[in-house]
């Protein structure tokens, strides 16, 4: 609750999460208008065609997210999204009131649903950019699965109650209003340095979706592409969900149409109660395990419900996926954002969410085959059973693939104690800890002498230094204390000698390395305020490092 709370504090945490959950309710919102619509329209045939209607655009537009990324930021990137759905929801209420043939509302919805696509893959890929420490990266994306089921609730709930009242037309003016809000929400978010606004990359470099660069992502990171491989499975077995729920409830529980809304409702619950649980997660190495836990955790449930069809137990057994769905959402995008590099994320991420809406295609067209080629128990075996079977053959590639190393790990903590790096994002905690090379100095050896042109700063891990200036002693540092930052920063030759004092290991960060990484406003802030704490120590003036 502590990381939660304290990633709510960043604002451009909070921002993202709030123009999420707002834009989360409103496209839930606005598919009942077009359900309503359709099946008022076309009846039963026309809400199947709006499913795919919905699902096909999105399956296309998800990987070019990194392409539009590259462009023009990615928070441009995400108002101009939300302008896009707030325009589709206008003219859908324009088309609503003027009685326009059905053909025109499946393009307005495959206009909303594929702009909608875009968002999930870009907020995943930027949030790191945001959050300072591992934990927080959890909590950020335990955040937004909260903000999703937030979504998820109120979204439909107020639409349902608003249709009834005004009318489709009208209600389609309200969530264009609340597409507007979450447009609003993300409009100005601000990042510590401005290369992760565009995901990493070169603005020059954009161009448009290449198949054979998307594969190339997918190879460079074996471990990442795992995961994604056992969400895609996961999809594929909502997919089939689709249609098991609701011939559990009416056929094999005797729930009746009510149990439809029941069963569903009990994933929802359960989605909480995982989004809760997962704030325990610390980012660690456990978290590969997790997540095959969890991908097991999502299909046994389906099993138990074919082996004992009774009421009860479906609705535990379906509380119980909803919350291996949550924790498994939290832990498989915290693994794959700390397993793919920062350049590569918006289009791993826009890549998954591609296969996530074939996958759930998939499901929904297999399911009504598999139903009448097994019946419905045979069928809840089968679905039950792919993913426990996926984690068994996954758990051990991911786990040795996907994690940050030991030492990289300790290098990115020994990095975040330092009071110059304190403030930065995890992206850039990972391109110092990557470039920082490991040094070593006996008892005596000098760090760098006062007058040498400065050309890197220090870092100790172990060991104590003596820094002195004009034959003067300024003071000594220990683990997790830097030296050589007013070299770089003010760029001059060094003001101090700094020598060993034991044996001192230590890691060296370049210069452009370093002045890249304090180039931001906070962390450009934290250490001018260094530099000047250790001159305005120093007597003479200027006799500090």
């Amino acid at each position: 609750m502590v990381a939660l709370r304290d990633v709510l504090r960043n604002p451009s945490i909070r921002r993202i999460e709030l123009g999420w959950t707002i834009g989360t309710a409103a496209d839930w919102a606005f598919l009942v208008v077009l359900l309503v619509f359709v099946y008022d329209a076309g009846g039963t045939l026309a809400v199947g065609i709006l499913g795919a209607v919905r699902t096909v655009p999105a399956m296309f537009a998800a990987p070019f997210a990194s392409t539009l990324v590259h462009r023009y930021r990615g928070d441009r990137v995400l108002t101009a999204i939300n302008v896009v759905r707030c325009g589709g929801a206008v003219l859908t209420a324009v088309a609503i009131a003027a009685d326009v043939p059905i053909t025109a509302v499946y393009v307005l919805a495959a206009l909303v649903a594929g702009a909608g696509s875009l968002v999930r893959p870009i907020q995943t890929a930027l949030l790191p950019a945001f959050a300072q420490t591992p934990r927080e990266l959890v909590a950020s994306n335990v955040a937004s699965s909260t903000g999703e089921g937030i979504g998820t609730f109120i979204g439909p709930l107020l639409a349902g109650l608003v249709v009834v009242g005004t009318g489709s037309a009208a209600t389609s003016l309200l969530v264009a209003v609340t597409f507007a809000g979450a447009a609003a929400a993300v409009t100005g978010i601000r990042f510590e340095h401005a290369a992760d606004a565009r995901g990493g990359g070169d603005s020059g470099r954009a161009t448009g979706f290449q198949l054979a660069k998307a594969l190339r992502v997918l190879r460079r990171y074996p471990g990442p592409t795992l995961v994604a491989g056992d969400f895609v499975a996961q999809t594929f077995v909502r997919g089939l969900l689709t249609t098991l729920i609701v011939v559990s409830a009416i056929e094999l529980l005797g729930m009746g149409d009510s149990g439809v809304g029941l069963l569903n409702a009990a994933i929802g619950l359960g989605g909480l109660a995982g989004a809760l649980s997962a704030l325990g997660l610390t980012g660690g190495p456990g978290l590969a395990r997790v997540f095959t836990i969890a991908l097991a955790g999502w299909g046994l449930p389906l099993i138990l419900i074919g082996a004992w069809p009774t009421a009860a137990l479906a609705l535990v057994a379906l509380f119980a996926t909803g919350l291996s769905n949550a924790v498994l959402d939290v832990s498989g995008f915290t693994l794959v954002q700390r397993g793919v590099r920062n350049e590569d994320r918006v289009a791993m991420f826009g890549v998954m969410e591609g296969l996530f809406g074939l996958g759930l295609l998939a499901g929904s067209l297999v399911g009504p085959a598999l139903v009448a080629l097994l019946g419905a128990r045979g069928s809840l075996a089968v679905a039950g059973a792919i993913l426990p079977v996926l984690a068994l053959v996954t758990w051990r590639p991911i786990a040795s693939r996907v994690q940050q190393s030991p030492l990289l790990e300790e290098r990115l903590a020994l990095l975040r104690s330092n009071p110059l790096f304190a403030p930065l994002p995890l992206t850039a905690l990972d391109r110092l800890a990557e470039s920082a090379v490991a040094v070593s100095f006996a008892p005596g050896e000098a760090l760098m002498r006062e007058g040498e042109s400065g050309d890197a700063y220090f870092v100790i891990e172990d060991g104590e230094v003596e820094v002195s200036a004009a034959g003067r002693s300024l003071g000594s540092c220990g683990p997790g204390d830097g030296v050589g930052e007013i070299a770089l920063l003010r760029r001059v030759p060094r003001t101090a000698t700094v020598v060993a004092r034991t044996s001192v290991q230590a890691y060296a960060v370049d210069a452009e390395t370093f002045l890249a990484a304090v180039s931001g406003q906070a962390a450009a802030a934290a250490a001018e305020a260094v530099a000047s704490s250790r001159l305005a120590r120093s007597a003479p003036p200027n006799a500090s490092t």
